[in-house]
């Protein structure tokens, strides 16, 4: 049995259920059980683990995704749990913050004054874990879509090299280490040639951005480049999800209000 097809059959104990079906149920349960132990070591939280792992399974058991829902395979499962259980350790320390501020707010200080409440060490082994976590899918996600996918979609265009710089503009730019400006002076734009020059980058990045995130308007029953890269390479979902989100932050259209040359303007950088 895969963890896939547990995530499915997992459930409470049934009597009208029969002794084989009883036995698969169980035994996907028991499945799952162990998953989500092994998958709840990442965390750190040895402390809570135990507590952790048995609400999630309950919470899973009482309302289990249906069939290919996020878990049309194994990679997709042990996905599907790890969001869960990270789920739970969010609510868990929300929860512990929130009854945290209210202890400190009523107690009352020897003069019966209520006490000024004390700063709240936010550093707990749960919101530590949480974030060790997101900075790794983050920084994987990075590496994932400039070090592979765009080389890959790149080495498919005319011009490769300058679509490979106009990326590395776009990145600069979405960091705040440069700006449109600095890039129509760095291409001769001064004087009467600025706007010109200036709506020539535009261009530019409008179009690196149309061939990673566009469907190509000849060919609308394709996938966008960055989406076909990501289906062929297979790349597990919580990671694919991050690859989206930092491109589409990155290449966001970007409002650009001029430096007083010519007014203020505003348009796609």
């Amino acid at each position: 049995m895969t963890l896939s097809d547990a995530l499915v059959l997992m459930a409470p104990s049934d009597s009208t259920l029969s002794v084989e079906e009883q036995r698969r149920r169980e035994d996907a349960t028991l499945l799952v059980y162990e998953a989500l132990g092994r998958l709840a070591r990442r965390y750190r939280v040895s402390d809570r683990q135990a507590e952790i792992v048995q609400d999630v399974l309950i919470r899973l058991a009482k309302n289990r995704p249906g069939p290919r829902r996020y878990t049309s395979n194994d990679v997709e499962a042990e996905a599907y749990l790890l969001k869960a259980l990270s789920n739970r350790l969010t609510d868990m320390h929300r929860r512990t913050q929130k009854e945290r501020k209210r202890w400190e707010s009523s107690t009352p200080d020897e003069d019966g004054w209520s006490r000024t409440p004390e700063a709240v060490d936010a550093t707990t082994p749960e919101a530590l874990a949480i974030a060790a976590e997101q900075g790794e899918l983050l920084e994987e996600a990075a590496t994932v879509l400039f070090d592979r996918a765009i080389p890959d979609i790149a080495r498919s265009l005319q011009n490769p090299e300058g679509f490979m710089a106009n990326v590395r503009d776009l990145r600069a730019i979405a960091a705040d280490d440069l700006t449109v400006d600095a890039i129509v002076d760095r291409e001769g734009g001064q004087g009467e040639a600025f706007v010109k020059v200036r709506n020539r980058v535009y261009q530019r990045h409008k179009r690196t951005r149309g061939y990673l995130l566009e469907v190509p308007r000849n060919k609308p029953a394709d996938l966008a480049r960055l989406s076909a890269w990501l289906v062929d390479a297979g790349v597990r979902p919580e990671l694919e999800r991050e690859v989206r989100r930092v491109a589409a932050e990155v290449f966001a259209p970007r409002v650009d209000r001029g430096d007083g040359r010519n007014g203020t303007q505003e348009h796609d950088a």
